[in-house]
């Protein structure tokens, strides 16, 4: 759907020139980033192991993808919760609570003696929802899952923060999220904070698609113990179905005073377009930033892509460590500020 003027009506944006300019840059970063791989780069594998497939992507367990991680030079993982059995969309888990517990324990051994760190975690939520009773099951579900990630050693849960719901139209994007996203942010960041897990909120293209919504959204929530997940592949003019043609980079460096990790994708404008991220332009403006921590990528593949997992005879090993030499080299070639 275009940005046209009923989508005006619903929602009506802030510039972005207008947060670039209450957040100028600072000096620029010289030294060394950590970079993670978060596990979604092996979903069609990691799919055929969870649900024991026979069809479709080789399987690859959650253990192996951590050792691949390490043998690959990632710096840590992001190990979502999706990939830990006993995970469900919708419903609390579907094995105990010692079953679950002790994996994620044994996620958290794994990476300690491989020596490689876990960077963060994340469920799948939709706190947009108009049923109150959905939204509370979703907070519910991503509080049991932060206790997971205290025992996996996960620093930071990732949430989404809707779908568009189908009363947008009634209600208006400003009182959708006050009233539905933002109790429900308040919630997990609190809770979080007890168990010393940040809580993420990711732009996914859904009720987040601007830098605008990001921080009124942070801004309205006001908890130190929330942040954002910054989606390089996900910025966009709201209800559009792609970025293509939008100032991606200004909206990923007007969040960076918010971000507490990082999603970097190869697709910029979203996984069904052709551009390519421009890692120089994404490194230089990240160093202009305070942002210290880690940054992990994610591939993403859709039906007709070249080389889709689906095609392979193994998990796409040589494809997510090529993107990974690619993020690593333009992370060096940054180093250097360009005059």
């Amino acid at each position: 759907m275009s940005n046209g003027q009923e989508n005006v009506q619903v929602y009506e944006p802030v510039p972005t020139s207008r947060y670039l300019a209450d957040h100028p840059r600072g000096s620029y970063y010289t030294g060394d980033y950590k970079l993670g791989l978060n596990f979604y780069s092996f979903s069609h594998n990691l799919n055929s192991w969870m649900n024991g497939s026979t069809d479709g992507a080789p399987p690859i367990d959650t253990m192996q993808v951590i050792r691949f991680a390490k043998d690959a030079g990632f710096d840590a993982v992001d190990v979502t919760s999706y990939y830990i059995p006993g995970y469900d969309n919708a419903s609390m888990p579907t094995k105990s609570d010692r079953e679950i517990f002790e994996y994620a324990a044994n996620i958290r051994k794994l990476c300690e003696e491989l020596g490689i760190a876990v960077s963060g975690t994340g469920v799948k939520n939709d706190f947009a929802d108009p049923s109150q009773e959905r939204r509370e099951l979703d907070v519910k579900r991503v509080k049991y899952w932060i206790d997971v990630a205290a025992e996996m050693g996960a620093p930071v849960m990732r949430v989404f923060n809707g779908a568009v719901p189908q009363d947008i139209e009634a209600h208006g994007w400003e009182k959708i999220a006050r009233e539905r996203i933002v109790p429900a942010l308040q919630q997990c960041a609190e809770y979080g904070a007890s168990k010393g897990v940040v809580v993420g909120m990711q732009n996914h293209g859904d009720m987040v698609c601007t830098a605008d919504q990001v921080i009124r959204i942070l801004q309205w929530a006001d908890h130190p113990n929330l942040g954002l997940i910054n989606d390089t592949g996900f910025f966009r003019n709201f209800r559009d179905r792609t970025g293509l043609d939008y100032a991606w980079y200004d909206d990923i460096e007007a969040v960076l005073p918010y971000t507490v990790n990082f999603q970097v994708k190869r697709k910029p404008a979203g996984a069904n377009t052709d551009a390519l991220i421009d890692l120089d332009e994404l490194f230089t403006r990240i160093r202009y930033s305070s942002y210290r921590g880690c940054i992990p990528l994610e591939t993403l593949w859709v039906n007709g892509d070249a080389n889709h997992p689906k095609d392979l005879n193994e998990p796409p090993f040589g494809q997510v460590a090529d993107f990974l030499n690619q993020i690593r080299a333009a992370s060096e070639r940054t180093k250097t500020k360009s005059s």
